[in-house]
């Protein structure tokens, strides 16, 4: 094709050259004559035609096949679809770089993998997990990570088209008349469905519920040789064995994998876990913006209660108000409402918080206490999850991650004297950058905010193969908004190339980012952050649209995107709760999740103490007009996503 092309281009060339020669010399002020231009046009459109008919040609041969982008649909999935790279799509879609529309054409190159794979695929649908995946395929989520590289739980997107691992067996292929027998002891168990255990039962009790052994149940819960049965424990409930004649094939047939799917889903209706959701309100008062943060918090936890019951599960949500700061929940929660509670998330103010883990550690019942901070409620008390990140215990990580992400960095700190609000997090990342040997400087916000003098005052600095790493001391919207126009200066005069520096800085740049978005790119712009949240991400538009079609509105404008948290949060810990029961505490950071905008990684504060989530994100800006959301609990980096700079 690349000699076809160079031909061509070639041979319009050098028609247009000896063209010359049949134009008449025009009189004054008159062109060539209309004769002439009609002969011109006609062999151009020839060769266009030509050459149309070529790429057409190629594509019918096999070279090119046409790909229509569907939702959720990014240049790495489709490459991956493909058996290509996102390079080589780039090059036969100019324009592509940038983004892609859904119902758009693309030209893939034909590798041939797609039409002769006979890989089993599944397309997801909206509200699909790997997790759920897993179950319908009977295979594990590490499976169907392997058989998709680069997916991940944070990229599984609506609409991506996936391979289904399938298993070898031979029994597939050649199977003879007479196959050989297979003891029962080979049969491996197909779990149907869970269960919670409840007060008064018993091993002798579940079994008979659903007819089974008891040395069926405890081959299938290990655990129960080494602990007594104790409520709220969960349980692999496993298929009944059938007592037939010898098995000939050990694969489950597609039809018996959809019954027992629906065995499993009729049987976890009757686990329904009782939650209480205890938020101030504020029904007694007027204070607008407090009660609407409220409701949208609890709008979001109500969307992900409907996501779990498409997923099989249920559950009963008590909702209370909690009013103003200085009630008191006592009577609420001497109350019987609360007697069969098994998760709470709540609730706004400290007081409230206090009064919550006191009675959720007389009760050994899982908080949940999503707004709050502080550590205060979590000491001495191993049942509460503080899922706001705390920074006295996120900041050393993250100067830990900044170091091994910028190993060569030589650190120029701009030091605001006017708001220096990040002097905690100055402190740790010194600390570490002096740990590590890496150099650091500190100059006065006047020294870099006229970009007249910014390029002088950087080359003093300057260091020969090392990555100059600008971090401001604040975080304020007016220290950025003087730091990225004199930064972007200094680059444009730049002329001796020791303007090679990245822009680092703090959480409260996504805020202002709706003002600055496109210096941050061109400055080539890094922020750390404990949620993250942007409508170019196909799992956060999404969400923006179902919140829409429920709620008739949008979500508000403000940081956190307390509707998000709200099913965060809520969708978190009620499948935690369902999947794990009283082993929660161990499990929590295995529960299946897709965050929309906030994750979590919790660790213990101390044995005797609850929960902190530590789950934190670097989000870099680049100059390629595109975002990265950097998970260093991945292994590998989120996928990129591109937006349009409007």
């Amino acid at each position: 094709m690349i000699c076809f092309f160079t031909f061509t281009f070639s041979y319009i060339d050098n028609y247009y050259v000896s063209s010359q020669e049949n134009w008449r010399t025009p009189r004054k002020g008159e062109g060539p004559t209309i004769i002439v231009i009609m002969k011109i046009c006609r062999r151009i459109l020839l060769v266009i035609a030509f050459l149309m008919a070529t790429v057409t040609l190629n594509a019918q041969n096999g070279d090119y096949i046409t790909h229509t982008v569907t939702q959720g649909q990014t240049l790495y999935s489709i490459s991956r679809l493909y058996n290509t790279t996102d390079d080589e799509i780039k090059k036969l879609n100019p324009g592509c770089e940038k983004t892609i529309q859904i119902g758009q054409k693309l030209i893939i190159p034909n590798t041939g993998s797609k039409k002769k794979s006979d890989k089993k695929t599944h397309t997801i649908q909206n509200g699909e997990t790997p997790y759920r995946l897993s179950k319908i395929y009977n295979i594990t989520t590490d499976e169907l990570f392997a058989a998709n590289p680069g997916l991940s739980p944070s990229n599984f997107r609506t609409g991506e088209v996936i391979v289904i691992p399938t298993k070898n067996d031979e029994s597939k292929q050649d199977v003879k008349p007479a196959a050989p027998q297979v003891k029962k002891e080979e049969v491996q168990q197909t779990i149907v469905c869970t269960h919670k255990v409840k007060r008064k039962e018993s091993i002798e009790s579940i079994c008979e519920k659903y007819g089974i052994t008891k040395e069926e149940l405890i081959k299938a819960n290990p655990i129960l040789t080494k602990k007594k049965l104790k409520r709220k424990m969960v349980l692999d409930i496993p298929a009944p064995t059938v007592k037939e004649e010898p098995v000939e094939q050990q694969f489950v047939q597609e039809e018996e994998k959809e019954k027992i799917r629906t065995i499993s889903k009729g049987i976890n209706n009757d686990n329904v876990l009782n939650v209480a959701v205890v938020l101030s309100f504020l029904l007694d008062s007027y204070a607008p913006k407090e009660q609407s943060r409220m409701v949208e918090y609890y709008q979001g936890v109500l969307m992900a209660v409907e996501q779990l019951k498409r997923e099989g599960y249920s559950f009963v949500i008590n909702t209370y108000d909690a009013g103003q700061k200085d009630n008191s929940l006592d009577s609420l929660l001497s109350s019987s409402a609360f007697d069969n509670i098994e998760l709470i998330i709540g609730a706004s103010y400290p007081k409230h918080n206090k009064q919550l883990a006191k009675f959720a550690k007389e009760r050994e019942i899982p908080l949940v206490i999503p707004f709050s901070s502080k550590k205060d409620e979590a000491i001495n008390n191993p049942t509460v999850y503080v899922a706001n990140g705390i920074q006295s215990f996120i900041l050393p990580e993250i100067s830990s991650r900044f170091v091994k992400t910028f190993p060569n960095a030589n650190v120029i700190f701009v030091e605001d004297t006017i708001e220096g609000n990040k002097k905690e997090f100055i402190k740790s990342l010194t600390s570490e950058l002096d740990k590590n040997g890496i150099p650091h400087t500190t100059l006065p916000m006047e020294l870099l905010s006229n970009g007249d003098t910014v390029l002088h005052t950087l080359s003093n600095v300057y260091q020969e193969e090392k990555e100059m790493m600008v971090i401001p001391t604040s975080s304020s919207a007016a220290t950025l908004n003087t730091l990225l126009p004199s930064l972007l200066h200094a680059r444009s005069i730049d002329t001796l190339n020791v303007a090679k520096f990245k822009l680092f800085g703090y959480p409260e740049w996504q805020i202002h980012a709706k003002d600055t978005r496109e210096l941050m790119y061109e400055v080539d712009t890094y922020f750390y952050a404990t949620f993250y949240s942007h409508y170019a991400l196909p799992r956060v538009a999404e969400f923006q649209e179902d919140f829409i079609r429920w709620y008739n509105r949008s979500i508000q404008n403000i940081y956190p995107r307390y509707g998000m948290l709200g099913y965060d949060t809520g969708y978190f810990f009620l499948l935690a709760a369902s999947l794990y029961g009283n082993e929660i505490y161990e499990k929590i950071n295995q529960t299946p999740f897709n965050p929309v905008q906030s994750d979590f990684k919790f660790e213990r504060i101390s044995e005797k103490d609850g929960f902190i989530n530590k789950k934190f994100f670097f989000i870099h800006f680049c100059p390629e007009y595109y975002i990265d959301k950097m998970d260093f609990d991945q292994d590998r980096f989120q996928e990129d996503y591109q937006e349009i700079i409007l």
